[in-house]
């Protein structure tokens, strides 16, 4: 019964822990956002430029945060830019080739993160069967299989 009791626990406590760390829509925090677009930018080429003045604090400010965007450049070429006027307090840079890079990352880690959801499922429903298993071969009367109501009532 406790380890019934314990395994309850750990699945409802697991649940919980995965349900503070999003907003109320299900969506991660701008700060979590930001968080995991940095690295990734980074890693993609992006050039992080710090908002080290007043000015370019205003100017970021402007922006929209944490929101890929692009402009068209003076040679015609796509430039793309992400303003982080909360966390960083800076502006990624990146071209073509570094966005390229980005979107296939975020792919890679939305289909990473869609395994690691489904194998916590399939990890959740083996748990649930072994309770469900548990409860089946519990018997409070101590006799072989399951004595139902009629025990009490000839």
């Amino acid at each position: 019964m406790a380890l019934l009791l314990g395994a309850c626990v750990s699945a409802c406590s697991s649940v919980g822990s995965d349900l503070k760390s999003l907003n109320d829509e299900g969506k991660p925090t701008p700060e979590q956002k930001a968080a995991q677009m940095e690295p990734m930018l980074a890693a993609a080429g992006f050039v992080m430029l710090p908002a080290d003045t007043p000015h370019r604090q205003q100017q970021i400010a402007n922006l929209p945060p944490l929101k890929l965007s692009y402009y068209v450049g003076k040679t015609g070429k796509l430039h793309y830019w992400m303003a982080d006027p909360n966390y960083c307090k800076c502006l990624y840079l990146g071209s073509e080739m570094a966005y390229q890079r980005y979107e296939q990352m975020s792919l890679q880690q939305k289909w990473e993160q869609q395994e690691n959801q489904t194998a916590r499922n399939d990890l959740e429903a083996a748990r649930q069967e072994e309770i469900d298993a548990q409860i089946e071969e519990f018997n409070p009367y101590g006799g072989m299989g399951w004595v139902g109501p009629g025990f009490y009532y000839p």
